[in-house]
């Protein structure tokens, strides 16, 4: 072993053994790429070839690439060891903090370093003979005024000998450490003979199972997001202030955040396109992959720049956006993240099989310890959907227990959009219209950059009677967003009713097409009865017709429990111009 190892003496089978202690870790348990790059590292300059860790060298053999590799324009290597020195720093703030020999690449080199990690002084007079330290002795034992007194072997005072000093001083402080840490098990011992009878070890399983919860809650975390440093300055002082209020990811602020040591999961890097406009790229860090990109022109206003942004980081950032999906293609979703994902899916398409699992999955988590915010905004949502579509799971459950949980929501996150709108959604299902708004209006203010949480906002509106603020609001929210849950559209589609906006009646009752839902179908009818389309109001009174629900039974129930009464009841006047029998409670 040369000195390019910088191996510093220790022993290479050591240096394995720490090694495998890496590999093995649940830091990197994850991270296949990080695990083969790191032991590629190491066993390359354990056999003598630190000469040959460059970057060409690691592209072909670690990553596959093919000999014409251009690491100017394929930075493979540098964004995985960026990510493997942060893995590293985990795990030895972790799971190997008591590890003896640590493994390090330093910046700017892919040769690594190896550091034997000093251990504490021994107590013992024996351990200045080279003896193993013996196990820390009963207070008695070894008294602490002995310790307080004594003096090195060579006899000259601390003042005297600033080494002498040094050793003197930590052996007094690991002393004094080791004696109170001995009189507090004492302590607990004869508390515990006294209360408890007997104090009886952690059972081996209790002990696993305690580790696995805490891994777990480790790995319970949100995607992390960083902005390149190059990035435009206006650009960048309005991603920064948009990122955080998403409550889906992490913001990561470092300027130190380039293209080489990106410091998040996902980074945003913009490329010029033309004398103006820009190119938003969103990378996944680990594995260099460019997972999506968006545009903007040139010679944008400050509110129409505010505009772009929302509309790409609704794109990307929220649970059901691109960051979520790409993780959950590539296998990269926790525990946390993954029933993230589910309950959007069940909110976007709704089923009482996909509500079932995101109520086991949130559920699950809360047992298993994870304390977040959009759990229980999850659970609270969820809650209003077991009462009002007549799900019987949770057992007896009530719109009571859905306050409760969107208040926890609220209290563990006071500045979270998404926990004011699960709260909102509450009181707007419970009748509080007032409250409700003023819910949204939190959730609204705190992320105006998130257009699920302006749909959100503006369905409240339409609830509360005010349809020409709501028809603003949605109408931006839809334009901006190309793909989009149908429920904006349907929401819109009442508005837009109220306020005599026929066009967007029109333009969103065809969005409204991808579902035979009663209340799409109803909203459809309508737009045929104004546009004069005798064939789809035929249809649509057709496919009516063989529904038993409250849209045919009661639809002025139905609909002032969405809107004002005045309001629902000349909704329901045009839906019985357009035809619709509303059958009697005793038909069928």
């Amino acid at each position: 072993m040369g000195d390019a190892s910088r191996s510093k003496g220790i022993d290479p089978g050591a240096i394995r053994a720490a090694l495998d202690d890496i590999l093995r870790s649940a830091t990197f348990s994850r991270s296949e790429r990080s695990r083969e790059l790191l032991r590629y590292i190491v066993e390359r300059d354990l056999e003598g070839e630190a000469d040959r860790l460059k970057g060409f060298a690691i592209a072909l053999d670690v990553f596959d690439r093919e000999d014409n590799f251009d690491p100017s324009t394929d930075a493979v290597v540098r964004v995985q060891a960026g990510r493997l020195r942060d893995l590293l720093e985990t795990y030895y703030s972790g799971e190997g903090a008591d590890a003896r020999i640590r493994i390090t690449i330093p910046r700017g080199t892919y040769v690594p370093v190896y550091n034997m990690m000093l251990r504490v002084p021994p107590l013992s007079r024996s351990a200045d003979k080279g003896s193993e330290p013996p196990p820390v002795q009963q207070p008695e034992k070894e008294p602490l005024p002995q310790i307080a007194l004594a003096e090195p072997r060579s006899g000259r005072r601390m003042s005297a000998d600033p080494d002498g000093m040094i050793h003197v001083s930590t052996r007094l402080f690991w002393g004094a450490t080791a004696t109170i840490v001995g009189l507090l098990v004492v302590i607990l011992v004869l508390l515990g003979s006294i209360f408890l009878g007997e104090v009886k070890p952690l059972p081996a399983a209790a002990s696993r199972l305690a580790s696995s919860d805490a891994a777990m809650l480790r790995d319970a975390t949100l995607p992390s997001v960083a902005v390149a440093a190059d990035t435009d300055g206006e650009l960048r002082l309005m991603l920064e202030d948009a990122i955080p209020r998403f409550g889906s990811v992490v913001y990561r602020n470092d300027r130190s955040v380039t293209l080489d040591h990106p410091l998040a999961d996902f980074y945003i890097k913009t490329v010029q396109s033309g004398r103006r406009s820009l190119n938003v790229q969103f990378f996944h860090r680990e594995s260099g992959i460019m997972i999506g990109t968006d545009h903007i022109p040139g010679g944008q206003s400050e509110s129409e720049m505010a505009d772009h942004v929302s509309r790409i980081l609704s794109r990307f950032l929220p649970v059901g956006g691109a960051i979520y999906a790409f993780l959950e293609s590539e296998g990269g979703l926790n525990p946390l993240t993954s029933c993230l994902a589910t309950s959007s899916a069940y909110f976007n398409s709704q089923s009482a099989e996909r509500h079932r699992a995101a109520q086991d999955c949130n559920a699950k988590l809360l047992e298993d310890g994870v304390n977040s915010a959009l759990v229980y905004a999850n659970l609270a949502s969820l809650a209003v959907e077991s009462v009002t579509d007549g799900y019987d799971y949770p057992e007896g459950t009530t719109l009571d227990d859905a306050l409760r949980l969107g208040r926890r929501a609220v209290e563990l996150a006071p500045l979270s959009a998404t926990a004011h709108r699960s709260l909102a959604w509450v009181l707007q299902a419970s009748g509080e219209h007032a409250a409700a708004l003023q819910e949204i209006s939190n959730a609204h203010a705190f992320n105006s950059y998130d257009l699920g949480i302006a749909a959100s906002y503006g369905y409240t509106l339409v609830a509360v009677g005010d349809f020409p603020t709501a028809v603003s609001v949605l109408e931006r929210a839809t334009e901006a967003a190309p793909v989009h849950p149908s429920w904006w559209d349907y929401a819109l589609f009442l508005a837009a009713f109220q306020t005599g906006r026929n066009d967007l009646v029109s333009y969103s009752a065809r969005k409204l097409a991808v579902s035979d839902r009663s209340h799409y179908c109803a909203a459809r009818l309508i737009a045929a009865y104004i546009e004069g389309d005798e064939v789809l109001r035929k249809k649509m009174l057709s496919e009516l017709a063989t529904e038993d629900s409250i849209i045919t039974r009661d639809p002025l129930a139905y609909y002032s429990r969405l809107m004002p009464r005045q309001a629902a009841e000349k909704f329901v006047a045009v839906l019985a111009k357009a035809g619709l029998q509303v059958r009697s409670s005793d038909e069928g």
